[in-house]
């Protein structure tokens, strides 16, 4: 399915639809003059009571958040007594409620009447959505909390401004051209933005949570885990708010842009632009490769992983698998110890941050957006890496398996978000490649054209050295003209001689006509 929500829920129900979800809004506040105003409009939802929570963190105002009277019956304040910024306080409000959708809301915003049941109905159908909902930006207001009740219990919030005479935000751009994300499988996860977004809760377990130490674009961070984690991302346009006050990005964009690139470029590998240096170690890999090893295989690893890590591709961090609590400081005969090798491999790698020592294969490699298997005898050229990356990113895959080079298992490399979505349609790991099949699609490339060889047919105390393909073309052409060069010489020289020849005859013949 990829993102294309629309083949499952369009989001129109039945008029005698019962909605059975609980949602739990999460908002955070700071000194904020408009949260009244957005508990008003809360408090006015057609949702039913008994399925709405509210939590209101105050992230340290002065003086302290205290609840009006036009408020959500079913609501709780907590007060910040440790961290700060919107995504401690977020993370703070999401531990403290326990709904089936968790609806994150900016202290700014309006919402519509029936804005909670039009978001929550896409998780009654979807168990991956991740909604996105519609803001309306206003720059000038005079609302009371009473008025702000009332008008939205009536509908009539909505009579204040005509939609489309307000700021045009940038996310709807990316809506029109990808049929509201159901052709964007997911890339656009950047759209699910804070001030109004939902995710069922069940998706959201599957992420590390909120990453406090951000305090600028929490929200894109926690919707790329999102997106590797499987949620189908869906605005709902028709879930409808005012956002009292100007876009951020209106007056700082570029601020915004220079400050926020760089925490993302640790911790989202997706789009590849922000990462615009190679040869580094970041937070979070592009890839990640799993390799096994034990006792009777270690001969092999380090010519493995050295290959992997001397790939065109950098953006790689291993995961080596193996007995390395076996291995011990004590007293040993070590050039008898048949586990030796697996000590050495230990200490080739010991100081590389790249590779991990582990000793079970992980489930997962979240948040990385993908995962490679390597069976530890075969080899990587320098281009392989890239050869396969590029192609299942490149055909947006769920999965690729590279046909062995001999009796070994297949390379396979997998995309964490089609992975994270199979999981919950299967019951065992062995149904998961036709899940993941079914939901993104599978390929097969040959050995050939990925560029694998057999370990075990090669000298494995030769050095491992990265070379680009598209250098080494450039080295084969300039070869190819000095040879061509020089074979030119060649011909000139013969010709040159030829041309002395035929002049000593000619001269020689002028002579003996003469004589």
């Amino acid at each position: 399915m990829k993102n294309q929500w629309r083949d499952v829920f369009d989001g129109t129900v039945s008029d005698d639809w019962t909605p059975t979800l609980s949602v739990s809004v999460i908002i955070a506040s700071y000194n904020s003059a408009t949260l009244p105003l957005t508990l008003a409009s809360l408090a006015a939802q057609d949702y039913p009571e008994e399925l709405l929570d509210v939590v209101v963190v105050d992230d340290g105002s002065e003086p302290p958040v205290t609840i009006g009277e036009y408020a959500p019956k079913n609501l709780q304040l907590i007060r910040v007594s440790a961290g700060w910024g919107r995504s401690n306080a977020t993370d703070i409000g999401i531990r403290a409620t326990s709904g089936d959708i968790i609806y994150w809301v900016d202290a700014d915003m309006i919402l519509f009447r029936d804005n909670v049941r039009r978001h929550a109905a896409f998780a009654h159908f979807i168990p991956e959505a991740a909604t996105i909902g519609h803001k309306g930006f206003v720059e000038q207001w005079d609302f009371t909390p009473e008025q702000v009740f009332r008008e939205v219990a009536n509908g009539s919030i909505a009579d204040h401004w005509d939609p489309a005479t307000l700021h045009r935000h940038w996310s709807l751009d990316i809506f029109e051209a990808t049929d509201d994300l159901n052709t964007s499988e997911g890339r656009n996860y950047s759209t699910h933005m804070g001030a109004c977004a939902t995710v069922t809760r069940e998706v959201y377990n599957r992420t590390n949570g909120q990453d406090t130490r951000l305090h600028l674009g929490e929200d894109t961070e926690i919707a790329y885990q999102l997106w590797q984690a499987g949620a189908v991302f869906i605005p709902v346009n028709d879930a409808r708010t005012w956002h009292l006050g100007r876009a951020t990005v209106q007056d700082h964009s570029r601020a915004v842009a220079h400050h926020n690139d760089v925490h993302f470029a640790q911790r989202m590998p997706i789009p590849r632009y922000r990462r615009s240096a190679q040869n580094r170690t970041w937070e979070v890999p592009l890839i990640r490769a799993v390799v096994s090893v034990d006792m009777h295989t270690a001969q092999y690893a380090r010519q493995c992983v050295d290959r992997i890590l001397s790939s065109t591709e950098t953006d790689v961090q291993v995961d080596l698998v193996g007995p390395w609590g076996a291995l011990h400081d004590g007293r040993r005969k070590m050039l008898a110890d048949p586990m030796n090798e697996l000590y050495l491999v230990r200490e080739w790698f010991r100081s590389d941050n790249r590779v991990r020592f582990v000793e079970e294969a992980p489930t997962s490699v979240f948040p990385s957006p993908y995962r490679i298997d390597v069976p530890v005898t075969v080899g990587f050229g320098s281009d392989t890496l890239r050869r396969i990356y590029r192609h299942i990113d490149g055909n947006r895959l769920g999965v690729v398996r590279v046909v062995p080079t001999s009796d070994e298992s297949p390379v396979t490399i997998w995309d964490s978000a089609a992975v994270h979505r199979a999981r919950h349609y299967i019951e065992a790991d062995g149904q998961l490649l036709d899940a993941v099949d079914e939901i993104w699609g599978s390929e097969w490339l040959s050995a050939e054209i990925a560029g694998l060889v057999d370990l075990r047919t090669v000298d494995l105390d030769s050095r491992v050295v990265r070379t680009d393909p598209e250098i080494d073309g450039l080295h084969r052409r300039v070869w190819e003209l000095e040879s061509e060069l020089s074979r030119e010489r060649e011909r000139a020289e013969v010709d040159r001689r030829s041309v002395r020849t035929l002049a000593r005859r000619l001269r020689d013949a002028h002579a003996r006509a003469r004589g």
